[in-house]
């Protein structure tokens, strides 16, 4: 079955696009071209779309943008490969000035994300110069504070938030971070909010085990406050996901996709129960969590559109078709078995509720 394709952008003029984000309220896009050094701001909320304003400061070309949460106002964070970081604020309708510009990485800079707005306005940002840098405004003078620690040897690729935690119904405090480099590794960050003047990003231990075999060119940190779950996107053709049921415990693998082709860049759905993989050729695959824990990719995004995938648990493993055929009769029994414990479970929550045995 396929999907109804519900706006797209007449960037043709624009060559191959290198990131696009939607704002909070998914009115705005900001695109930033591979061919030019422009960022792009298009008004989305009619048709046909708009451009509205282009940002120009960077001297080569912007790998990332990130919009902020709404509640600090219209900022747009961009960077590049001329080492730059730039906060962008939007001080007038179309009219976009730099809020602050950071030019101290000592090499590429090829990722930046803001964090969960209940931890204040951060910026993150990954660089091949290996360090991942963390930019803080301080609302006491209103100005931004710089920190930064080495990640990775090999240059850093990406970085993602982890979202924020409760316990007992009441925020952790910790921050934390998942980085992805050149090393073909990733790493976990963590650090105490609310101590700026002895705020330290230290390691998490202990140390996730060598998985990928290739470049990691993403991090997607899940955004639900319930569990904590990322995904790491890899040259080598995989997407692993990873998840921790207790912060403190070992990270366990949740499970490992072997996609068809290089995976350029991941993103969870706003709800966290669909994750989206992209490749360099412009298309994209959907993943949705199964019963099991599994992820099973649900459907395919190309230019022409959305198309379901039936019955795709396996989606690219080695599996030949005659094991899959043995493997449905089995899955398809432990469903059952998985369904009938809960509903068991959920009748005995309800006699227990009302005091029956």
């Amino acid at each position: 079955m396929s999907g109804d394709m519900s706006g797209a952008l007449d960037t043709s003029s624009l060559g191959p696009l290198n990131d696009v984000k939607l704002d909070y309220y998914g009115k705005r896009a900001a695109v930033a071209a591979a061919n030019e050094n422009i960022v792009h701001i298009w008004d989305v909320t009619d048709v046909p779309q708009k451009a509205v304003a282009q940002l120009r400061a960077h001297e080569g070309p912007v790998w990332k943008v990130a919009w902020a949460h709404p509640k600090y106002g219209s900022l747009l964070a961009t960077c590049g490969y001329d080492m730059k970081v730039i906060i962008w604020k939007e001080v007038q309708p179309g009219n976009w000035q730099i809020a602050f510009m950071d030019t101290t990485h000592m090499a590429s800079v090829n990722s930046c994300e803001f964090c969960p707005w209940e931890f204040g306005l951060r910026l993150a940002c990954a660089s091949s110069d290996g360090t991942v840098s963390i930019l803080t405004h301080q609302t006491s003078d209103q100005q931004w504070r710089r920190a930064a620690f080495p990640a990775h040897a090999g240059g850093a690729q990406a970085v993602s938030w982890g979202a924020v935690q409760l316990r007992d119904g009441v925020m952790s405090s910790s921050m934390r971070l998942v980085s992805g480099g050149f090393d073909n590794s990733v790493y976990l960050w963590k650090c105490e909010c609310g101590k700026m003047e002895g705020e330290a990003w230290q390691q998490e231990t202990p140390l996730l085990p060598p998985f990928h075999t290739d470049w990691v060119r993403d991090v997607a940190w899940r955004p639900d406050s319930s569990t904590s779950m990322f995904a790491s996107g890899s040259w080598d053709k995989t997407v692993v996901i990873w998840a921790q049921e207790v912060e403190g415990q070992p990270w366990r693998q949740a499970c490992k996709l072997t996609m068809a082709g290089k995976v350029e860049a991941l993103s969870w759905s706003v709800t966290g129960s669909v994750l989206a993989v992209s490749f360099g050729d412009g298309s994209a695959v959907l993943c949705k969590e199964a019963y099991d824990g599994n992820f099973e990719v649900v459907g395919k995004v190309s230019e022409t559109g959305f198309t379901e995938v039936p019955n795709s648990l396996n989606y690219g493993t080695n599996l030949n078709p005659n094991q899959q055929q043995a493997q449905a009769p089995v899955e398809e029994a432990q469903q059952k078995v998985s369904l009938s414990s809960e509903l068991q479970a959920q009748q005995q929550a309800v006699l227990d509720s009302f005091g029956m045995t």
